[in-house]
């Protein structure tokens, strides 16, 4: 197993310890179940990675499939998380939240920003930097990969999980509504089709209780940090979109600026911790696993 497998698998066994809370959906066997059996599909999947024999479409599905599985299975996990973390602690945390932003901007630059700013070319610019999260999520790693570069799509794919990881499980045990549950638009901010775009994927696919700290910050930022080394000619425009990024989500009134600090801090913060877990994960691998994961970092 890499490393990036014993972590989903540590994650998928971590989640559900919430589920004992009293404040568990009726359907909680099912999550629990869907879980070990996560656990399950990965060990087989690793351990099927290195077989040599039946079709070759098969095995390179299966090889495609492997890379990949942790950002195919990362919608699922979030979509889940408005069940988990209304388990353990029902309700939200925002008053908390609202109390540090007052404290540090003595204001609250979701529900003012935009209408100091009410320009309609700054707001879909901003709008278009918020919806860039999806492109730096999937498009780094997948440069990598096609370029055969596998150790380099090794670890930015276990440091991009490992952020996602992290902020999912604040999300279980601190579950913050963020500004769009609580209040309407910002006052004065323009409508424009970047904006009806990003409300539309919101509402389709928004999971009440994770805004704190912003994933989109933290994910956007890891994947920013290491494509520098990974992807020079890259960083560049993909830190000037974590920024736009990061300005959008509180000019929308999406985020809390204090969910978009904290999103920066965490990958800050986890990026040593990546660096040193993955090589430390990988070097449990057994000798056929890492037959197999030749070449794969993380």
């Amino acid at each position: 197993m890499r490393s990036v497998d014993r972590l989903t698998a540590g994650y998928l066994a971590l989640a559900p310890l919430a589920l004992v809370g009293a404040g568990r959906p009726a359907a909680w066997p099912l999550l629990v179940s869907a879980h070990l059996a996560g656990i399950l599909a990965i060990t087989l999947v690793a351990r099927a990675d290195g077989v040599t024999r039946g079709p070759a479409l098969a095995r390179h599905a299966l090889r495609v499939l492997r890379r990949w599985y942790p950002l195919i299975l990362m919608p699922f996990l979030y979509a889940e998380l408005r069940f988990l973390n209304q388990s353990l602690v029902v309700g939200y945390r925002d008053d908390a939240i609202l109390a540090l932003e007052q404290a540090l901007f003595r204001m609250q630059p979701a529900r003012t920003l935009a209408g100091a700013l009410p320009f309609p070319l700054l707001s879909e610019l901003l709008h278009a930097g918020y919806l860039s999260y999806y492109l730096l999520i999937y498009a780094p790693p997948l440069v990598l990969y096609l370029r055969g570069r596998d150790a380099e799509f090794g670890e930015m794919l276990f440091s991009e999980m490992l952020t996602f990881y992290a902020c999912y499980l604040v999300f279980v045990f601190f579950p913050v509504q963020g500004p769009r549950y609580l209040w309407p638009a910002p006052p004065g901010v323009p409508d424009g089709p970047l904006r009806a775009l990003a409300l539309f994927l919101l509402e389709a696919g928004s999971s009440q209780g994770a805004a704190f700290p912003s994933s989109h910050v933290a994910v956007a930022l890891m994947q920013t940090i290491v494509a520098f080394r990974a992807l020079p000619r890259l960083a560049p425009v993909m830190a000037l979109l974590t920024l736009a990024l990061g300005a959008g989500a509180v000019y929308s009134g999406f985020h809390y600026a204090t969910d978009v600090a904290a999103g920066a801090a965490t990958a800050v913060l986890l990026v040593p911790v990546a660096r040193s877990l993955g090589p430390r994960l990988k070097g449990r691998l057994g000798p056929r696993a890492s037959e197999a994961a030749a070449g794969l970092r993380g």
